[in-house]
């Protein structure tokens, strides 16, 4: 709770006075953001630009890199400890922590570790703050709700000159008359007005192993690319996926897709291109080029060549993928493309993630990009409570009828606090409380984005996964040989056994003779084909 100690925070109700002793010079309202296991993290290094264009002095602290395949690796308390010096020794007024559902025990942590040095205001924003407000509150001052680049600079400007702020949107705020709720802003309409993230190595931080050294980002590309964005929000509504939920949270606020010209979008990339060592970029649009205008593909591809002319890969979806438009980008430098098939069962799809297309348009997607000769892969969800056997067939059949070869990337689905699947899942009594991310944190406990095989998962769906994996290759086994083997009783129980072929796989698919190889697996696989039940 917010205190004479703290920025003064008042209700409309009751106004405390204002501190006449508030320093009204916003250079020396120090600030400090933490982004927490994301050193790329756009929208953090977005915050970061805004606050310095309004000429705050802004640090950022990237807490902690992901490990190998997007895995978390926890922290010790002497690593927080360590983190919560290193935010005082800057001196801030504030302190902003972008917070994940699976952070959310760390990021109060943190806080605590805070509050107990310093009276600075701390602020939480991100997706977990927007969809559970209340719960985040219980821990920090205030939260932000929805984006945050309007409402954390006039945060700022005001708190800065000792004003009330009592009345900035998207922002809760916590006082001593309870919580101070304030209405969502409109959804910023033109992307172009808001600041290219900062992306310099000034007043940027990486803290790992309680240590503390600059943040290069061509450090940062090296490890884990360039994520680039020329667009906000989806035109779905997956039950699974956040958008779902931020397009019922963000109704009647305005057009929820959003594009950035193109100018904007080259003139960003020029600038990295110009500064750092770029040698691909991967747009991670939830849907590149959603809005299927032709006018900005067409200036894009143009432009793009023109100036930029590196590989990219982004997003597609089945139901926006077009002949002419994969022509045009693939042209201009599109070399791989992603997009969602999460289950073969169109009945799992239609009628509980809300993802209505249809399998023939799945094929037709995939046809039409390796037709262009551009690689693709496709995401699938593991371990989803609703799907049964005859389902994973569904996706079997699915993934055999599309051009080998392809990447599957084999997702855990994870139970997201207020989502509809989750809240579906908890209704039929699927899944518990204690599954909901923010008490599971899984993202730290499993691989839950690991796209490859992962050897920790129970032998159904490890089965499943490998034979996912088994469909999406060339190789000497035929469709109906790997559709017999989803029914061997001894891979069920064993599927170590196509888990190791498929690790393997890169080894052997590499020698010139296949003769001994050949006819070794052909023996085993024979053998397991024979257990088939009836």
């Amino acid at each position: 709770m917010l205190n004479q100690e703290n920025i003064d925070v008042l209700s409309s109700a009751k106004t405390m006075p204002v501190n006449a002793n508030k320093q009204n010079d916003s250079a020396k309202f120090n600030i400090v953001l933490v982004s927490l296991y994301n050193t790329e993290s756009y929208s953090v290094r977005t915050l970061h630009a805004a606050l310095a264009k309004a000429g705050f002095n802004v640090t950022t602290l990237f807490f902690k890199e992901r490990g190998p395949n997007n895995t978390y690796n926890k922290c010790s308390p002497r690593e927080i400890e360590f983190l919560a010096e290193q935010i005082i020794h800057f001196d801030p007024a504030m302190v902003g922590i972008s917070v994940m559902s699976a952070f959310f025990e760390l990021a109060s942590e943190i806080t605590k570790k805070i509050k107990m040095q310093s009276p600075a205001l701390v602020l939480w924003g991100g997706i977990h703050p927007t969809i559970r407000p209340d719960q985040c509150l219980s821990v920090a001052d205030a939260v932000c709700l929805g984006e945050g680049e309007k409402a954390i600079v006039e945060l700022a400007e005001k708190a800065s000159r000792g004003y009330k702020i009592d009345d900035i949107k998207n922002l809760w705020v916590k006082t001593e008359q309870g919580i101070l709720k304030n209405d969502l802003n409109s959804l910023i309409p033109n992307l172009d007005s808001i600041p290219f993230p900062d992306y310099s190595v000034n007043n940027k931080y990486i803290i790992e192993d309680s240590g503390i050294t600059p943040c290069d980002y061509d450090q940062v590309m090296s490890k884990f690319g360039m994520n680039f964005m020329t667009s906000r929000g989806c035109p779905f509504s997956c039950t699974y996926c956040v958008n779902g939920i931020l397009r019922k949270i963000y109704k009647n606020k305005g057009s929820y897709v959003r594009q950035r010209s193109v100018d904007n979008v080259i003139n960003e990339l020029d600038y990295l291109k110009k500064n750092f060592n770029l040698a691909h970029i991967r747009f991670e649009d939830d849907v590149f080029a959603c809005n299927f205008n032709f006018d900005w593909i067409d200036e894009f591809c143009e432009k793009y060549k023109k100036m930029i002319n590196l590989p990219f890969s982004c997003y597609f979806h089945p139901k926006t993928t077009d002949e002419r438009m994969v022509k045009l980008l693939k042209d201009a430098g599109l070399t791989h493309v992603s997009f969602g098939i999460q289950s073969g069962s169109e009945k799992i799809r239609h009628s509980y993630f809300k993802r209505f297309d249809t399998n023939q348009e799945i094929i037709k997607t995939a046809n039409i990009i390796a037709q262009s000769g551009i690689s693709y892969s496709c995401d699938i969800l593991m371990e989803n409570p609703l799907e049964k056997n005859e389902d994973r067939r569904e996706t079997l059949s699915l993934l055999l009828q599309l051009p080998k070869p392809f990447f599957v990337n084999t997702h855990t689905l994870t139970h997201f606090p207020e989502y509809e699947l989750t809240n579906c899942l908890l209704a039929n009594k699927l899944i518990s409380e204690d599954d909901v991310e923010d008490v599971r944190k899984e993202s730290f406990e499993h691989n839950r984005w690991n796209p490859y095989l992962d050897a920790s998962r129970d032998p159904t769906n490890m089965l499943w996964s490998c034979l996912y994996h088994l469909a999406s290759k060339k190789s000497f086994l035929s469709d109906k040989k790997i559709v017999q083997l989803s029914h061997s009783r001894i891979l069920r129980r064993f599927p170590v056994f196509l888990l190791l072929l498929l690790k393997y796989w890169p080894a052997l698919s590499s020698l010139k003779s296949w003769t001994g190889i050949k006819s070794f697996l052909y023996r085993v696989i024979k053998k397991c084909s024979q257990k088939i039940k009836c």
